[in-house]
């Protein structure tokens, strides 16, 4: 057993059966599922990597019992939330061993996002997609001549780590802009090219056409949906909200205010959203991971037509305190608790 975020402070350790546990590599927020024991009212086992013991199959974890918390060691739970980014996979892959594949949910919680593009293309929702492609050296050059503009993303990149956007301003200038929003501008193919392919390798970068998009404060926005599934097994939105784009700023993850999307779009405009990103958690469900839960991200063009931007398996919870909407929050955390529920009952 290795060190863990949970790690026993003393005291006689107590072997119970668990029937819900979220796996998790931070403690953040764990304290709020106390105050939302009183609606549950179920045993809930808070457990990370680190206090797993294969050998004597216990897990060393937090468990909140009647509203109270209670430190020691436990049987391996019937149903688990994983909540770790990125996924351990040789963690999860043992846990699905251990207690079924489909009680672990958001077992991947990283997604390859050309992965998600060539399963979202071939769906409903193909049409609301960015054109996107995978790109060497010499598709640069007719990529920037089909799309003056375009972004370059890591396949693998979270947080808008790595993004970059590109702009041809005549055959041998390009303008290249990070994430930041500060504009370097590049003289010459043979100077532009090879340095694009090496701050972007293809094979593990995408191109994706650039959206001019709607603003809101002079910034940039998205809006978010999260959906999940419910305690019938069925998705439904969670929980919806807006980020707001720091000045020139590229990317809304660098936001300068959560709001919600009421604020910033209109409500014909969130239902179509909605609509989209059922099918979007409809068609991912199965192929990507076992899911429960799942954040789709829009961007709104300037003629106010939709985009789907990205889809993540553990959308951040906490942009939704900042908003203050307690049925909403609630429900955030809730949700993945009463599919737990649903799943024991199959």
């Amino acid at each position: 057993m290795q060190n863990s975020h949970f790690r026993l402070m003393g005291g006689a350790a107590v072997y119970r059966r668990v029937d819900r546990a979220l796996i998790m590599n931070t403690v953040q927020r764990v304290p709020y599922y106390r105050r939302l024991w009183w609606e549950h009212r179920a045993d809930l086992l808070f457990f990370d990597p680190g206090g797993i013991d294969w050998h004597t199959r216990r897990i060393q974890g937090l468990l909140l019992h009647k509203g109270r918390w209670l430190q020691g060691l436990f049987s391996f739970p019937q149903t688990i939330y994983n909540r770790c980014y990125p996924e351990p996979e040789s963690v999860i892959e043992r846990l699905r061993e251990m207690i079924g594949d489909d009680n672990v949910f958001n077992d991947c919680t990283h997604f390859d996002k050309w992965e998600v593009y060539e399963h979202l293309r071939v769906s409903e929702v193909g049409q609301y997609l960015p054109p996107t492609y995978k790109y060497n050296q010499e598709d640069l050059v007719e990529l920037l001549t089909k799309h003056s503009s375009f972004v370059l993303k890591p396949r693998l990149g979270h947080g808008g780590s790595g993004v970059f956007r590109v702009t041809l301003l005549s055959p041998n200038v390009l303008l290249f802009m990070s994430q930041w929003g500060l504009p370097i501008p590049l003289v010459g193919q043979d100077l532009y090219l090879p340095l694009l392919t090496e701050i972007a390798p293809p094979s593990l970068f995408i191109a994706q056409m650039y959206i001019k998009t709607m603003e809101k404060d002079q910034g940039k926005f998205d809006v978010r949906i999260v959906m999940q599934k419910n305690s019938r097994g069925q998705w439904e939105v969670g929980g919806q909200l807006s980020r707001v784009a720091r000045g020139s700023n590229l990317l809304t993850n660098h936001y300068h205010a959560i709001v919600s999307p009421l604020d910033v779009v209109s409500s014909e405009l969130i239902a179509t959203l909605h609509a989209l990103s059922h099918v979007v958690a409809e068609t991912l469900d199965g192929k990507l991971a076992t899911l429960g839960v799942l954040g789709v991200d829009f961007l709104i063009d300037v003629e106010a037509r939709p985009w789907i931007l990205e889809v993540n398996g553990k959308p951040d919870k906490g942009l939704f305190w900042q908003l203050h909407d307690e049925e909403m929050l609630q429900r955030i955390y809730l949700n993945p608790l009463k599919y737990q529920e649903h799943l024991l009952n199959l």
